[in-house]
């Protein structure tokens, strides 16, 4: 499951990420790296974009950044 496929306010852990090493050392920077529990807030028009929370802060990724994110439901 990646992270489009989640619902609202629902929280998941994150398995991998499947990104360029620049893009994951970023989000890694940013608190979202495997292991990590984010809690998706809401999606962009027609899923274009999803806005996470982690901890206290929020991150806002493209759908192409966030297919590939896998994650499962915490």
């Amino acid at each position: 499951m990646n992270l489009l496929e989640s619902c609202v306010n629902e929280k998941c852990k994150v398995l991998s990420i499947d990104l360029s090493d620049d893009l994951k050392q970023h989000l890694c920077d940013m608190g979202l790296c495997p292991n990590a529990t984010v809690c998706v807030k809401r999606y962009g028009l027609f899923k274009s974009s999803v806005q996470v929370q982690i901890g206290q802060r929020l991150i806002a990724l493209g759908k192409d950044q966030a297919r590939n994110i896998e994650i499962r439901v915490a």
